[in-house]
């Protein structure tokens, strides 16, 4: 048993073992060469310090990594772990885990995240054996036609302004939430766009989204990202409302609509989603290594 980088592999062996690795997973995770290095750049994954282990010459497993610094703190992503299926349960996992905590030890590391599907209990465990600790529980909802317009009107539509702009415009604000998922967070929206609420030029709210366009240019979907009123405010649900309204406008649009990893503790935005017909499609949870 040996590790090499996998930016020491071709890139069709790096699709090919991506996909035996993921071969039975509960989500179709498989990917042709395109959406692989795509993937890649969009998540500011490393080839060069991501680990693919080999038995007798054969790569039976792999975990990519991500790196950025948020608050002065170098942070890693796993941005995927597979093992072959024939390997599964043999405690390949945990050897490939400890060595990519060496990884990230070496490469000055102070907090790693990773996700993992619910349902995927035996990673969960296997995180879990290594330091991993569950932080919080994420959501992934769907909604498909329109939404009912009336369930976002404003009790109170002259109080609040609304700026779009950039996805790094929500760095600036004082409670916003940069240990989120690492997709949800402002550097992997790429394409994306922000959205920032004020009351009496005070920041109350934020949002975080993508709208998705087809080839022939029409709009496909929107994504929401993240989606916070400021802490304490008695108006929470009237700021999320403003936010909502601007992120998935124009409202009688019947394309899709969706949320990418919403924490489960953002209760008023998950409230205001279920009443708008938001339906759930993955959970999962978010898990933290202090290094």
């Amino acid at each position: 048993m040996f590790f090499k980088r996998m930016s020491e592999m071709s890139a069709e062996d790096m699709v090919a073992l991506w996909n035996k690795g993921f071969e039975g997973y509960y989500l179709n995770s498989s990917l042709d060469m395109s959406k692989f290095m795509a993937r890649t750049v969009h998540e500011g994954l490393s080839l060069e310090h991501s680990l693919v282990l080999f038995e007798n010459e054969e790569p039976i497993g792999f975990v990519m990594n991500g790196f950025r610094t948020i608050e002065g703190k170098k942070v890693a992503w796993n941005g995927g772990t597979g093992i072959v299926p024939d390997y599964r349960g043999k405690g390949f996992g945990k050897h490939l885990m400890l060595r990519n905590l060496q990884l990230y030890q070496e490469q000055g590391v102070d907090t790693a995240m990773l996700e993992a599907l619910v349902q995927n209990e035996a990673a969960i465990k296997l995180y879990q054996k290594v330091g991993y600790e569950i932080t919080e529980q994420l959501v992934c909802l769907q909604h498909t036609g329109e939404l009912n317009v009336n369930l976002l009107e404003s009790n109170f539509p002259e109080r609040y302004t609304l700026r779009r702009g950039h996805p790094v415009e929500v760095n600036a604000v004082p409670f916003n939430r940069p240990m989120s998922a690492w997709q949800t967070q402002w550097p992997s929206m790429k394409g994306g766009e922000s959205v920032i609420v004020a009351a009496s030029e005070e920041v109350v709210g934020y949002a975080l989204f993508k709208r998705v366009y087809a080839e022939n240019g029409s709009l496909a979907s929107f994504v929401l990202y993240q989606c916070e009123a400021r802490p304490g405010r008695e108006d929470e649900t009237e700021i999320l409302k403003a936010a909502l309204r601007e992120v998935y406008a124009p409202l009688t649009s019947s394309c899709t609509r969706l949320t990418m990893n919403i924490r489960h503790s953002n209760e008023g935005l998950n409230e205001l989603l279920a009443g708008l017909g938001f339906t759930f499609f993955v959970d999962q949870v978010h898990m933290l290594h202090h290094i």
